[in-house]
């Protein structure tokens, strides 16, 4: 049967129906020629120009590309790889090299870190060309021509005069670069010289400044400048920088102050964590570093992850994957917030408390630990200072050299504290050895800071843990003593878990809103008997709700939510409770249809509550 060719098809195909059979008729061809498939070998060889397909596969294409870190306020220092085209950052990527480079000392991380960077890493690029880019200094005008002036004293006139009552709306002048270092020098100047000598102590009285910070000024004006580094490890310049530029306001005050080297004094050096405050202060205060307790490999394998003070949805982005490697593992998850926070949604328990009564709810666990026996008494022992005796009349540490005749300090020079840890024979002279109580020779025996573990052992040193009584000293006369772990089961009296709910705003949940006894006193024990608590929801949440389950497909369907000792909060809403229903998108005609699956609605009166199941 003759074939038709495209030409012949589109002629016919633009005819009328009637014109199309004639011409087929009179072509002594068949309808169905029409109907016939097309055979082509190749299409792409036959196909029209391709010109354009260069569009897409050149999109990609680049000229070269390097390896940077990505630190900009975190301390992730993610290593990237930048994609250069034209002399421009095109994109940036994951380099995948985390566990092939090291330190000087050959220290090398797993490959578990992969992948590193974040959305916000990967846009950095986009910061450096956008248009709202700082390309040159710029310098508020008032406070410019107050430099011009000589810095005069701020009286009130003055302050309205240079617009320091009037910050946020003055104008921003463009500077060069000579003209900004030269301000910036003599503003250092002005600062030192004002607050320099007694006229200086003088004008920090009348502003309130404690007699103490004055006198650790040591007349020096340059005590006043304070110098914060940067984040931890972004780079030479912005932390060990600012601090060497600190030290080096001693040439100034050795200027000002015409005294020589030994006298001069610098500037205030602010560590970014121990004082800035922008993460917890006490961490140093008690463990002399910052953030250094746990190591994020744990997560993936740890079995109760406990979130408090940490954000690692929105806050910790490139290291979230390890949050997300605890839940694939079948980790439990626990996130303590005010609110319910991001992490919260991925929580197998959410514990809701007030702002800044953590502490109390810690404090109340450690209670509740101690009470029910759940420690490992052995381990407190060999390895915590929670054995060593405290003197009751100072609440100091009792020192071996106090009770011991003539005692000879027993810390070797070959041991870990020395040679591991750094500990200086002045540091030593100063922290001294401690005392523990011996259960197998029935009185005070001195321990050293190595002395743990199976150390602990070879000396046939048993320290009772709770332990008070009278302890002679080596003059002879006798004070009374008590263990760390006696001392602190004394201070947890104060809470209880009734008193630990009052504080936090977390009521204890082994009893119903109405006085009912829902649970035992083990506190969770009932759920692993089938039974959960009621999950209270707050206004503008349970539209989040239905789509927890969405969000951890991967995870167990089933949600808890837990409280102090397994406890209960709800919060009353206005109008009636179908009402209320409705605000919170708890009617059973609204979002919980999403989980048809048990999923019912109660009220104790006081507002709304969601059984999850």
């Amino acid at each position: 049967m003759p074939r038709l060719t495209r030409r012949e098809f589109l002629v016919l195909a633009g005819g009328t129906t009637a014109g199309l059979a004639v011409a087929l008729a009179a072509s002594q061809r068949s309808p169905m020629v029409l109907l016939e498939p097309v055979d082509v070998a190749d299409p792409l060889a036959a196909y029209p120009a391709r010109d354009w397909e260069k569009v897409y596969r050149d999109q990609y294409a680049y000229d070269r590309s390097y390896t940077f870190v990505c630190s900009p306020n975190d301390t992730h220092s993610c290593r990237l790889r930048a994609i250069v085209r034209n002399g421009v950052v095109m994109r940036t990527e994951q380099n995948y090299d985390v566990s092939r480079y090291s330190d000087l000392y050959g220290n090398a991380a797993t490959a578990a870190w992969h992948p590193r960077g974040c959305a916000k890493g990967y846009q950095v690029h986009r910061r450096v060309y956008g248009p709202f880019r700082l390309k040159y200094p710029l310098i508020r005008a008032g406070w410019r021509a107050w430099a011009d002036d000589g810095f005069p004293p701020l009286t009130p006139e003055l302050r309205t005069k240079y617009r320091f009552d009037a910050r946020g709306s003055d104008e921003l002048v463009r500077a060069s670069w000579e003209e900004a270092h030269r301000y910036m020098a003599k503003g250092l100047v002005a600062i030192a010289k004002t607050y320099s000598g007694e006229e200086g102590r003088r004008r920090l009285e009348a502003d309130g400044y404690p007699p103490e910070m004055l006198d650790a000024m040591g007349g020096a004006g340059t005590r006043t400048l304070k110098f914060r580094g940067g984040m931890g490890l972004l780079g030479v310049i912005g932390k060990y920088g600012m601090y060497r530029f600190s030290n080096m306001m001693a040439l100034l005050d050795a200027q000002i102050r015409g005294v020589d080297h030994e006298q001069a004094k610098g500037g205030r050096s602010w560590s970014n964590y121990t004082w800035h405050g922008d993460q917890a202060p006490g961490m140093p205060f008690v463990h002399g570093l910052q953030a250094a307790d746990v190591d994020f490999n744990d997560l993936r394998f740890s079995k109760l992850s406990i979130q408090v003070g940490k954000n690692l949805v929105e806050n910790k982005m490139a290291e979230s994957h390890f949050f997300i490697e605890t839940m694939e593992r079948g980790g439990k998850i626990v996130t303590i917030t005010p609110e319910y926070s991001p992490p919260a949604t991925k929580a197998d328990y959410w514990i809701p408390i007030r702002p800044a009564t953590d502490a109390a709810l810690f404090l109340g666990i450690a209670r509740l630990l101690i009470d029910r026996g759940q420690h490992d008494a052995d381990f407190v022992k060999r390895f915590t200072d929670l054995p060593f005796l405290v003197r009751v009349d100072s609440g100091r540490r009792l020192r071996a050299a106090e009770v011991f005749p003539a005692y000879e300090p027993g810390l070797s020079a070959d041991g870990a504290s020395f040679k591991l840890q750094g500990l200086t024979p002045e540091q030593y002279d100063k922290l001294g050895d401690f005392v523990v109580w011996n259960e197998r020779t029935g009185g005070p025996v001195a321990i050293t800071r190595d002395d743990v573990g199976e150390k602990m052992i070879e000396k046939e040193i048993e320290p009772l843990l709770d332990w008070k009584g009278l302890v002679r000293l080596a003059d002879g006369t006798e004070v009374v003593c008590e263990t760390t772990w006696h001392a602190y089961g004394v201070h947890l009296r104060d809470y209880d878990l009734d008193s630990v709910a009052e504080m936090t705003g977390s009521r204890r949940a082994d009893r119903a809103p109405g006085g009912r006894h829902r649970h035992d006193q083990a506190g969770l024990r009932s759920h692993r008997r089938g039974r959960e608590p009621l999950v209270p929801c707050h206004a503008g949440q349970p539209r989040h709700l239905p789509a927890l389950h969405a969000d951890r497909q991967h995870r167990p369907a089933r949600r808890r939510r837990l409280h102090l000792g397994g406890q209960l909060q709800e919060r009353p809403l206005p109008g009636a409770p179908r009402e209320r229903a409705r605000l919170q998108g708890l009617d059973r005609r609204g979002p919980l249809r999403a989980e048809p699956r048990r999923g019912r609605v109660g009220r104790d009166g006081r507002g709304p509550l969601l059984r999850l199941r």
